[in-house]
């Protein structure tokens, strides 16, 4: 049984990675969870510029008057805190994300350059499946967990891949700098190798969690999500 009053909650997958990613919350959360499709950049966008024409896209139909709420996993919650102050949500939701570019991890930057020195013409489905291997295999995630991540990344468009990668590593957003920006509310893995938690950042740790913790950790993450839906809806 859900355990706050009807909310518009919309929740952005990681790199990669795609709408099944939230499988298990969408089990738990139903039709109050939307998980959009990928929108396409276009030739030269700044990443602040896709996010606020994404944001155009998911303002409320006439007539829904449901609090809204912003999320996301790894890159994900990235662009949900840069979509946020285009939509004004309740609140903003980081699932094993980070909130500001004070949290970026470093290796972000090493990733682009090595990225950059690959010819697009190796840069195939089947990298972007053994990347999502290597994450998976540092997650210890199970079978279904670990081919469910490679499928999407071989799903995944390259050009967009590309584009993502280059916006993460590039990314120099901080809530502070805005004023009213939403309150911001983050869950993340104890051992996350991906985006190591910056302390005092989240408000909630999984203490054996890692990366992906809605795959490894559903229950505490959909349960979390509820909590934090709740807080806004009394």
């Amino acid at each position: 049984m859900k355990r706050y009053i009807p909310a518009r909650i919309v929740l952005f997958p990681g790199l990669g990675a795609d709408a099944r990613m939230f499988n298990a919350q969408k089990a738990a959360l139903g039709d109050d969870l939307e998980c959009p499709d990928w929108l396409m950049p276009d030739e030269g966008e700044s990443f602040d510029r896709y996010a606020e024409r994404w944001a155009q896209t998911l303002k409320p139909k006439p007539g829904d008057d449901r609090p809204l709420f912003l999320g996301g996993v790894s890159f994900g919650g990235v662009l949900a805190m840069q979509m946020a102050r285009h939509l004004n949500p309740r609140a903003v939701i980081l699932i094993g994300s980070c909130r500001s570019r004070h949290a970026k991890p470093k290796r972000w930057q090493v990733a682009k350059k090595i990225s950059d020195l690959i010819p697009d013409a190796l840069f195939g489905r089947r990298m972007l499946a053994s990347g999502a291997l290597w994450v998976s295999l540092l997650d210890q995630l199970d079978a279904p967990h670990r081919s469910l991540l490679m499928t999407m990344a071989a799903d995944s468009d390259l050009r967009r891949m590309r584009w993502s990668g280059n916006a993460c590593a590039g990314w120099t957003f901080d809530p502070a700098s805005v004023p009213g920006f939403p309150p911001v509310h983050q869950i993340h893995g104890r051992h996350d190798a991906i985006i190591p938690h910056h302390e005092g950042d989240p408000d909630t740790v999984i203490p054996d969690g890692r990366h992906i913790i809605n795959f490894s950790h559903p229950h505490t993450v959909n349960r979390y999500i509820m909590d934090v839906i709740k807080r806004y809806s009394d």
